[in-house]
């Protein structure tokens, strides 16, 4: 980050702001690829992950939907031991459909999402009593990873001692600028290699289930 002495003299906060949006930055960039990172120089993300499983849309089902059978679905695939550790992502598009869906009771319905409780409940809503958490990292409705169903206690995230900072005035000395630069060193991948072909069922397990695209 790159800032004139002069902008520096004139506007006291703003070597706190650097040291605090950055930062920010590094950590959002962190998250994107644990979801999408190719590998290599960068972690290896979850939807690129030989354990991914992926759930089909349902027969006939509507373009940028997500419908009750999805959700069901989903779930059925995640590997038992871990759903106490599971968390739903979505994409904030997806959220005015979990609102108005329900399970058929006969001539009614019964609500499937419970939205967060206000003031006195809970800070998210919940499917299966697990947490659905909107994140900017997740796909628009319709496409792959818009809904994902992750226990990222099988994802190993590894870094080499936090967020290094550091400032120079010699830098851009000819410039009249300060530069300041950040390092984060941090890699990662799924424990996992591949889904798990249950002992008694042909219907493969994982840590990481995401929605095809519909």
């Amino acid at each position: 980050v790159y800032a004139t002495d002069e902008l520096l003299q004139d506007a006291t906060a703003l070597e706190g702001i650097v040291s605090r949006v950055v930062p920010a930055e590094l950590r959002f960039l962190t998250e994107d690829a644990i979801i999408r990172g190719a590998g290599g120089v960068q972690p290896a993300g979850i939807l690129g992950s030989g354990a991914l499983v992926s759930v089909a849309k349902e027969n006939l089902q509507a373009a940028d939907t997500v419908v009750f059978e999805n959700i069901v679905k989903m779930w059925s695939r995640m590997w038992a031991p871990s759903r106490r550790n599971a968390v739903w992502f979505i994409n904030q598009d997806v959220e005015p459909q979990l609102y108005g869906m329900s399970m058929d009771v006969g001539t009614g319905g019964v609500p499937v999402y419970m939205p967060a409780g206000g003031l006195s409940g809970a800070m998210y809503g919940t499917l299966f009593g697990r947490p659905v958490i909107p994140i900017e990292q997740a796909d628009t409705v319709g496409d792959q990873g818009d809904v994902m169903l992750l226990d990222l206690s099988q994802y190993a995230l590894i870094e080499k001692g936090g967020i290094q900072a550091a400032s120079s005035i010699h830098v851009a000395f000819l410039t009249d600028e300060q530069v300041f630069r950040f390092v984060y060193r941090v890699d990662g991948q799924s424990l996992w290699n591949a889904p798990l072909t249950p002992f008694q069922s042909a219907n493969t397990l994982s840590p990481f289930v995401v929605l095809d695209a519909r």
